[in-house]
């Protein structure tokens, strides 16, 4: 029988709280996630038996957490694929999966941890080898300190076919960003699975508003090889071992590009 005995599961999902209106007019009060997105949520009662239930959105005409009324699935940790999410942007695959048309075994597996501590950021010499960052028009200047890229004599330990957590510490522009060199590395030479992103640390989403075919280059990369990503994970950096199992499976409907997830890592103690 399988069992998970000597093994301590991490938990490197994100706890939130929702922020919710009541249907006796009073708010709670709820936290947001590690990109500053509230969990908002508005009672209700069923009039057939008189139970309450909370939606999912925050009121019409809005919250002054959250501007508008409806909420998505990414909020919170989640896994995003290709399919119905970036499918419509010039030069992509035509074919990329949704996630419900992946295996199971696309989300769950062995797993290489890359806690990038060591990649402490630097002065920059050269602005133009260093990205725009986080899609901002921030222009680098020589001096300017900056995260470093994660090449992949980074990530020697990662097997081919695993799935791939990575963090750091390091927040903002000091992040290290991973380039469109490694990330075909990772795609092409280790043709890892999946990748989860621990926020703070790693810088991947950035050249967002730039035109395609070359805007968001990781995420396009990614998608376009079926590679689902899953963000912000946090905990990422509480594990002590190189290689972990993890489950972080999507709920099982269709025609969804995004779905919610409990991202959990088992440890062997």
């Amino acid at each position: 029988m399988f069992s998970f005995e000597g093994h301590r599961p991490v938990d490197l999902t994100p706890r939130l709280k929702a922020r919710v209106y009541r249907v006796d007019g009073s708010i709670e009060e709820g936290n947001a996630d590690p990109y500053g997105k509230p969990w908002v949520m508005k009672e209700g009662r069923f009039p057939g038996d008189n139970s309450l239930f909370t939606l999912y959105a925050a009121p019409e005409g809005g919250d002054e957490a959250w501007h508008q009324e409806r909420m998505t699935s990414h909020h919170g940790a989640h896994l995003q694929g290709g399919k119905g999410h970036i499918s419509h942007w010039v030069g992509v695959p035509d074919d990329m999966k949704g996630l419900w048309e992946m295996p199971l075994t696309t989300f769950m597996g062995e797993a290489a941890v890359c806690n990038l501590s060591d990649l402490a950021p630097n002065a920059i010499s050269d602005p133009n080898e260093y990205p725009l960052g986080e899609g901002m028009a921030l222009k680098s200047r020589e001096g300017d300190v900056r995260g470093q890229e994660i090449k992949p004599e980074h990530l020697g330990h990662i097997q081919e076919r695993d799935i791939v957590l990575m963090t750091s510490p390091f927040e903002g522009l000091e992040q290290p960003w991973l380039s469109k060199t490694t990330c075909e590395w990772l795609i092409n030479d280790r043709k890892i699975r999946m990748i989860g992103f621990g926020v703070p640390g790693i810088q991947w989403q950035y050249d967002l508003k730039i035109g395609a075919p070359n805007n968001s280059p990781i995420r396009r990369m990614l998608l376009g090889a079926n590679i689902p990503i899953a963000h912000p994970l946090v905990n990422i950096e509480t594990l002590t071992k190189d290689r972990v199992f993890y489950i972080g499976t999507p709920l099982n409907f269709v025609k969804s590009e995004a779905s919610f997830i409990r991202a959990i890592a088992f440890e062997e103690e």
